[in-house]
Protein backbone atom coordinates (compact mmCIF):
# COMPACT_ATOMS: atom_id res chain seq x y z
CA UNK A 1 0.00 0.00 0.00
CA UNK A 2 1.12 3.50 -0.82
CA UNK A 3 1.39 5.68 2.34
CA UNK A 4 -0.62 8.69 2.09
CA UNK A 5 -3.08 6.95 -0.69
CA UNK A 6 -6.90 5.64 0.11
CA UNK A 7 -6.77 2.51 -1.50
CA UNK A 8 -9.98 1.97 -2.85
CA UNK A 9 -12.23 2.56 -6.09
CA UNK A 10 -14.99 4.46 -6.70
CA UNK A 11 -18.52 2.79 -7.05
CA UNK A 12 -22.06 3.63 -8.63
CA UNK A 13 -24.87 2.57 -6.41
CA UNK A 14 -27.68 4.01 -8.04
CA UNK A 15 -28.74 4.70 -11.46
CA UNK A 16 -29.66 8.75 -12.36
CA UNK A 17 -29.50 11.57 -9.98
CA UNK A 18 -27.06 13.48 -7.67
CA UNK A 19 -23.71 11.90 -8.24
CA UNK A 20 -22.83 13.00 -5.01
CA UNK A 21 -25.17 10.47 -3.35
CA UNK A 22 -25.21 7.86 -5.67
CA UNK A 23 -20.60 7.41 -5.92
CA UNK A 24 -19.23 6.29 -3.70
CA UNK A 25 -14.98 5.64 -2.42
CA UNK A 26 -15.08 1.76 -1.39
CA UNK A 27 -11.67 0.25 -0.07
CA UNK A 28 -10.46 -2.64 -0.72
CA UNK A 29 -8.22 -5.00 -0.31
CA UNK A 30 -5.38 -6.78 -3.13
CA UNK A 31 -7.63 -7.48 -5.50
CA UNK A 32 -7.33 -11.24 -7.12
CA UNK A 33 -7.18 -11.73 -10.99
CA UNK A 34 -9.34 -14.65 -12.51
CA UNK A 35 -7.02 -16.63 -14.86
CA UNK A 36 -7.21 -14.26 -18.25
CA UNK A 37 -7.24 -10.75 -15.92
CA UNK A 38 -4.42 -8.74 -14.87
CA UNK A 39 -4.59 -6.79 -11.99
CA UNK A 40 -3.28 -2.90 -13.12
CA UNK A 41 -2.38 -0.24 -10.69
CA UNK A 42 -3.77 3.02 -12.35
CA UNK A 43 -1.58 5.84 -12.94
CA UNK A 44 -4.31 8.23 -14.19
CA UNK A 45 -8.02 7.82 -15.58
CA UNK A 46 -9.93 10.79 -17.01
CA UNK A 47 -13.62 11.91 -16.14
CA UNK A 48 -15.65 11.77 -19.42
CA UNK A 49 -18.76 12.59 -20.38
CA UNK A 50 -19.61 8.81 -21.14
CA UNK A 51 -18.96 8.04 -18.02
CA UNK A 52 -21.11 10.65 -16.73
CA UNK A 53 -23.99 9.69 -18.92
CA UNK A 54 -23.18 6.41 -17.78
CA UNK A 55 -24.12 6.87 -14.09
CA UNK A 56 -27.35 8.39 -15.41
CA UNK A 57 -28.18 5.35 -17.27
CA UNK A 58 -28.12 7.54 -20.12
CA UNK A 59 -25.33 5.19 -22.10
CA UNK A 60 -25.28 2.74 -24.42
CA UNK A 61 -24.24 0.09 -21.98
CA UNK A 62 -26.59 -0.09 -18.54
CA UNK A 63 -25.03 0.13 -14.89
CA UNK A 64 -25.44 -2.93 -13.22
CA UNK A 65 -24.94 -1.61 -10.13
CA UNK A 66 -22.90 -1.59 -7.52
CA UNK A 67 -20.67 -0.73 -10.60
CA UNK A 68 -17.51 0.13 -10.98
CA UNK A 69 -16.86 3.53 -12.49
CA UNK A 70 -14.40 4.95 -15.08
CA UNK A 71 -14.03 3.25 -18.74
CA UNK A 72 -10.36 4.33 -19.87
CA UNK A 73 -7.03 4.66 -18.09
CA UNK A 74 -3.19 4.35 -17.71
CA UNK A 75 -1.15 2.23 -15.26
CA UNK A 76 1.17 -0.88 -14.34
CA UNK A 77 0.39 -4.45 -14.31
CA UNK A 78 0.76 -5.81 -10.69
CA UNK A 79 -0.14 -9.21 -11.05
CA UNK A 80 -1.78 -11.88 -14.00
CA UNK A 81 -3.94 -14.72 -13.75
CA UNK A 82 -2.53 -18.22 -14.71
CA UNK A 83 -4.06 -17.58 -18.48
CA UNK A 84 -2.31 -14.09 -18.89
CA UNK A 85 0.96 -13.22 -20.34
CA UNK A 86 3.32 -12.89 -17.36
CA UNK A 87 5.68 -10.56 -19.42
CA UNK A 88 2.94 -8.14 -18.76
CA UNK A 89 4.17 -7.53 -14.96
CA UNK A 90 5.70 -4.40 -14.57
CA UNK A 91 4.76 -3.23 -18.16
CA UNK A 92 2.93 0.00 -18.65
CA UNK A 93 -0.04 -0.53 -20.37
CA UNK A 94 -3.40 1.69 -21.50
CA UNK A 95 -6.40 0.22 -19.99
CA UNK A 96 -9.65 0.26 -23.07
CA UNK A 97 -13.07 1.30 -22.34
CA UNK A 98 -15.59 -1.52 -21.46
CA UNK A 99 -17.72 -0.29 -19.00
CA UNK A 100 -17.47 -3.45 -17.01
CA UNK A 101 -14.32 -2.64 -14.79
CA UNK A 102 -13.88 0.72 -12.82
CA UNK A 103 -10.50 2.70 -13.73
CA UNK A 104 -11.23 5.40 -11.06
CA UNK A 105 -9.52 2.87 -8.58
CA UNK A 106 -5.96 2.11 -7.07
CA UNK A 107 -5.98 -1.11 -8.79
CA UNK A 108 -8.64 -2.37 -10.86
CA UNK A 109 -9.17 -6.38 -12.43
CA UNK A 110 -9.05 -6.17 -16.62
CA UNK A 111 -9.21 -9.01 -19.36
CA UNK A 112 -5.79 -9.06 -20.36
CA UNK A 113 -7.66 -8.68 -24.08
CA UNK A 114 -8.49 -5.08 -22.76
CA UNK A 115 -5.07 -3.58 -22.09
CA UNK A 116 -2.16 -2.63 -24.78
CA UNK A 117 1.66 -2.24 -23.53
CA UNK A 118 2.79 1.42 -24.39
CA UNK A 119 5.70 3.15 -23.94
CA UNK A 120 6.46 4.67 -20.69
CA UNK A 121 8.15 7.77 -22.04
CA UNK A 122 5.44 10.10 -23.11
CA UNK A 123 3.53 11.94 -20.33
CA UNK A 124 1.41 9.59 -18.47
CA UNK A 125 -1.58 12.19 -18.05
CA UNK A 126 -1.48 11.92 -22.25
CA UNK A 127 -1.11 8.24 -22.46
CA UNK A 128 -4.62 7.99 -19.79
CA UNK A 129 -6.50 9.91 -22.59
CA UNK A 130 -5.68 7.49 -25.60
CA UNK A 131 -7.90 4.92 -25.20
CA UNK A 132 -11.11 6.71 -25.93
CA UNK A 133 -11.02 10.16 -28.00
CA UNK A 134 -7.76 9.70 -29.78
CA UNK A 135 -8.75 6.73 -31.29
CA UNK A 136 -12.15 8.13 -32.32
CA UNK A 137 -10.51 10.72 -33.92
CA UNK A 138 -8.11 8.31 -35.49
CA UNK A 139 -10.57 6.14 -36.96
CA UNK A 140 -13.37 9.00 -38.45
CA UNK A 141 -10.04 10.14 -40.08
CA UNK A 142 -9.39 6.81 -41.75
CA UNK A 143 -12.24 4.38 -41.88
CA UNK A 144 -15.11 6.44 -43.46
CA UNK A 145 -13.72 8.25 -46.55
CA UNK A 146 -10.43 7.83 -48.00
CA UNK A 147 -8.91 11.88 -47.88
CA UNK A 148 -6.08 13.11 -50.12
CA UNK A 149 -3.93 15.99 -48.65
CA UNK A 150 -5.30 19.01 -49.34
CA UNK A 151 -9.38 18.05 -49.15
CA UNK A 152 -11.36 19.79 -46.51
CA UNK A 153 -12.86 18.19 -43.67
CA UNK A 154 -16.30 19.71 -41.86
CA UNK A 155 -16.05 19.44 -37.81
CA UNK A 156 -18.09 20.90 -35.16
CA UNK A 157 -17.92 20.53 -31.58
CA UNK A 158 -14.44 21.63 -32.38
CA UNK A 159 -13.19 22.32 -29.17
CA UNK A 160 -14.25 19.28 -27.64
CA UNK A 161 -11.12 16.53 -27.12
CA UNK A 162 -12.23 14.39 -29.70
CA UNK A 163 -12.46 17.84 -31.75
CA UNK A 164 -9.04 18.41 -30.90
CA UNK A 165 -7.35 15.63 -31.89
CA UNK A 166 -9.09 15.33 -35.21
CA UNK A 167 -7.37 19.00 -35.81
CA UNK A 168 -4.09 17.32 -34.83
CA UNK A 169 -4.49 14.40 -36.99
CA UNK A 170 -5.74 16.18 -40.25
CA UNK A 171 -2.88 18.81 -39.98
CA UNK A 172 0.13 16.18 -39.86
CA UNK A 173 -2.37 14.40 -42.55
CA UNK A 174 -2.31 17.31 -44.53
CA UNK A 175 -6.46 17.43 -44.69
CA UNK A 176 -8.05 20.89 -44.21
CA UNK A 177 -10.40 21.69 -41.72
CA UNK A 178 -13.28 23.47 -41.29
CA UNK A 179 -14.18 23.91 -37.60
CA UNK A 180 -17.59 24.80 -35.69
CA UNK A 181 -17.93 26.03 -32.32
CA UNK A 182 -20.29 27.55 -29.99
CA UNK A 183 -19.21 30.51 -28.47
CA UNK A 184 -15.52 32.97 -29.58
CA UNK A 185 -13.78 31.99 -26.59
CA UNK A 186 -13.64 28.63 -27.93
CA UNK A 187 -13.14 29.87 -31.50
CA UNK A 188 -10.02 31.37 -30.05
CA UNK A 189 -8.65 27.82 -28.92
CA UNK A 190 -9.19 26.11 -32.25
CA UNK A 191 -7.76 28.12 -34.09
CA UNK A 192 -4.80 28.14 -32.02
CA UNK A 193 -5.02 24.29 -32.34
CA UNK A 194 -4.67 24.59 -36.04
CA UNK A 195 -7.87 24.42 -37.87
CA UNK A 196 -7.97 26.10 -41.22
CA UNK A 197 -11.10 27.71 -40.83
CA UNK A 198 -13.00 28.61 -37.88
CA UNK A 199 -17.07 29.49 -37.53
CA UNK A 200 -18.89 30.34 -34.59
CA UNK A 201 -22.60 28.63 -35.05
CA UNK A 202 -25.56 31.82 -35.48
CA UNK A 203 -27.33 33.78 -37.83
CA UNK A 204 -26.52 32.47 -41.65
CA UNK A 205 -24.07 29.62 -40.67
CA UNK A 206 -24.63 27.77 -44.63
CA UNK A 207 -24.09 30.72 -45.99
CA UNK A 208 -21.04 31.98 -43.94
CA UNK A 209 -19.24 28.17 -44.88
CA UNK A 210 -20.16 28.42 -48.25
CA UNK A 211 -18.82 31.94 -48.01
CA UNK A 212 -15.50 30.47 -46.87
CA UNK A 213 -14.72 27.51 -48.17
CA UNK A 214 -14.94 30.01 -51.54
CA UNK A 215 -16.18 27.31 -53.79
CA UNK A 216 -15.07 24.33 -52.31
CA UNK A 217 -17.06 21.07 -50.99
CA UNK A 218 -16.36 18.85 -47.36
CA UNK A 219 -15.59 15.47 -48.00
CA UNK A 220 -16.86 14.35 -45.02
CA UNK A 221 -18.42 16.09 -41.80
CA UNK A 222 -18.26 15.04 -38.23
CA UNK A 223 -21.07 15.57 -36.41
CA UNK A 224 -20.61 16.03 -32.50
CA UNK A 225 -23.53 18.07 -31.49
CA UNK A 226 -26.88 16.49 -32.09
CA UNK A 227 -28.40 19.73 -33.34
CA UNK A 228 -30.58 19.06 -36.43
CA UNK A 229 -30.58 22.45 -37.12
CA UNK A 230 -26.76 23.22 -37.79
CA UNK A 231 -26.93 19.54 -39.16
CA UNK A 232 -29.31 21.06 -41.80
CA UNK A 233 -26.56 24.38 -42.43
CA UNK A 234 -23.76 21.98 -42.48
CA UNK A 235 -24.28 19.81 -44.60
CA UNK A 236 -25.30 22.29 -47.56
CA UNK A 237 -21.27 22.27 -48.17
CA UNK A 238 -20.93 18.20 -48.07
CA UNK A 239 -19.82 17.00 -51.55
CA UNK A 240 -22.77 15.29 -53.19
CA UNK A 241 -22.53 11.55 -52.64
CA UNK A 242 -20.74 12.45 -49.03
CA UNK A 243 -21.33 11.89 -45.40
CA UNK A 244 -21.69 12.90 -42.14
CA UNK A 245 -20.52 11.04 -39.64
CA UNK A 246 -21.71 11.39 -35.50
CA UNK A 247 -19.68 10.27 -33.30
CA UNK A 248 -21.29 12.43 -30.13
CA UNK A 249 -24.65 13.93 -29.13
CA UNK A 250 -24.00 17.19 -27.12
CA UNK A 251 -27.02 17.92 -26.99
CA UNK A 252 -28.94 15.26 -26.40
CA UNK A 253 -30.75 14.62 -29.96
CA UNK A 254 -30.20 12.61 -32.67
CA UNK A 255 -28.64 14.26 -35.72
CA UNK A 256 -30.94 14.30 -38.77
CA UNK A 257 -29.99 14.74 -42.38
CA UNK A 258 -32.66 17.06 -44.57
CA UNK A 259 -34.92 14.76 -46.79
CA UNK A 260 -33.59 16.33 -50.04
CA UNK A 261 -29.99 16.33 -49.18
CA UNK A 262 -30.68 12.71 -48.39
CA UNK A 263 -32.19 11.58 -51.52
CA UNK A 264 -31.63 13.95 -54.15
CA UNK A 265 -27.88 14.57 -53.07
CA UNK A 266 -27.08 11.14 -51.89
CA UNK A 267 -25.07 12.24 -48.87
CA UNK A 268 -25.37 9.18 -46.20
CA UNK A 269 -25.59 9.35 -42.32
CA UNK A 270 -23.20 6.88 -40.16
CA UNK A 271 -21.96 6.66 -36.75
CA UNK A 272 -18.90 5.92 -34.50
CA UNK A 273 -19.02 4.48 -30.72
CA UNK A 274 -15.91 2.94 -29.61
CA UNK A 275 -17.27 -0.13 -27.94
CA UNK A 276 -18.50 -1.48 -30.90
CA UNK A 277 -14.87 -0.42 -32.29
CA UNK A 278 -12.49 -1.72 -29.82
CA UNK A 279 -15.27 -5.22 -29.99
CA UNK A 280 -14.57 -5.45 -33.86
CA UNK A 281 -10.98 -4.56 -34.56
CA UNK A 282 -8.57 -7.22 -34.80
CA UNK A 283 -6.01 -7.17 -31.61
CA UNK A 284 -3.28 -6.95 -34.61
CA UNK A 285 -4.49 -3.71 -34.98
CA UNK A 286 -5.57 -2.32 -32.35
CA UNK A 287 -1.94 -2.63 -31.36
CA UNK A 288 -1.16 -1.11 -34.33
CA UNK A 289 -3.27 2.02 -33.90
CA UNK A 290 -2.60 2.05 -29.92
CA UNK A 291 1.28 2.23 -30.57
CA UNK A 292 0.97 5.29 -33.63
CA UNK A 293 -0.97 7.39 -31.28
CA UNK A 294 1.29 6.81 -27.77
CA UNK A 295 4.33 8.20 -30.72
CA UNK A 296 2.11 10.75 -31.36
CA UNK A 297 1.44 11.99 -27.58
CA UNK A 298 5.21 11.41 -26.94
CA UNK A 299 6.58 13.79 -30.21
CA UNK A 300 3.39 16.49 -28.96
CA UNK A 301 1.13 15.88 -31.91
CA UNK A 302 -1.42 14.48 -30.31
CA UNK A 303 -2.74 15.92 -26.98
CA UNK A 304 -5.52 17.44 -24.93
CA UNK A 305 -5.15 20.22 -22.47
CA UNK A 306 -5.36 19.67 -18.82
CA UNK A 307 -7.48 21.58 -16.41
CA UNK A 308 -6.75 19.86 -12.93
CA UNK A 309 -6.01 16.65 -11.45
CA UNK A 310 -7.72 14.92 -8.17
CA UNK A 311 -6.34 12.03 -5.87
CA UNK A 312 -9.83 9.87 -5.54
CA UNK A 313 -10.72 11.10 -2.19
CA UNK A 314 -11.40 14.39 -3.82
CA UNK A 315 -13.77 12.65 -5.80
CA UNK A 316 -16.65 15.02 -5.38
CA UNK A 317 -14.94 18.26 -6.19
CA UNK A 318 -13.37 16.45 -8.98
CA UNK A 319 -16.88 15.11 -10.70
CA UNK A 320 -18.05 18.50 -9.90
CA UNK A 321 -15.30 20.34 -12.12
CA UNK A 322 -15.52 17.71 -14.97
CA UNK A 323 -19.46 18.35 -15.00
CA UNK A 324 -18.79 22.33 -15.59
CA UNK A 325 -19.95 23.73 -18.86
CA UNK A 326 -17.39 25.98 -19.87
CA UNK A 327 -13.45 24.39 -18.92
CA UNK A 328 -10.10 24.79 -20.74
CA UNK A 329 -9.57 21.12 -20.74
CA UNK A 330 -9.73 17.58 -19.01
CA UNK A 331 -9.77 16.62 -15.13
CA UNK A 332 -8.03 13.48 -14.39
CA UNK A 333 -8.35 11.46 -11.17
CA UNK A 334 -4.45 10.15 -10.93
CA UNK A 335 -5.04 7.40 -7.86
CA UNK A 336 -1.30 6.89 -6.45
CA UNK A 337 -0.97 10.90 -5.83
CA UNK A 338 -0.38 11.24 -2.09
CA UNK A 339 -3.18 12.99 -0.40
CA UNK A 340 -1.95 15.76 2.51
Amino acid sequence: MIKGVTMGSLTLTAVGGDLNETVTLNEHLDLTPGADEVVVSVEAAPINNADVLFAAGWFGMYPQVPSGLGAEGVGRVLRVGPGADPSLVGQRVLILPAFTYGTWANETVVPARNVIPVSSRADVLQLAMLPVNPATAHTLLNEYVDLEPGEWIGLNLANSAVGQYVIALAERAGYKTLAVVRREEAAKQVRQLGADLVLVDGEDLGDRVAEALAGARLRVLFEGTGDPAQVAELVRSVEDGGSVVTFSAATGQAPAIPLGDLIYRGISLRAFYILNWIRDTPREKLERVYAELAELAEQGVVSAAVEATYPLDQYQAALAHAQRTERSGKILFTPTHRSA
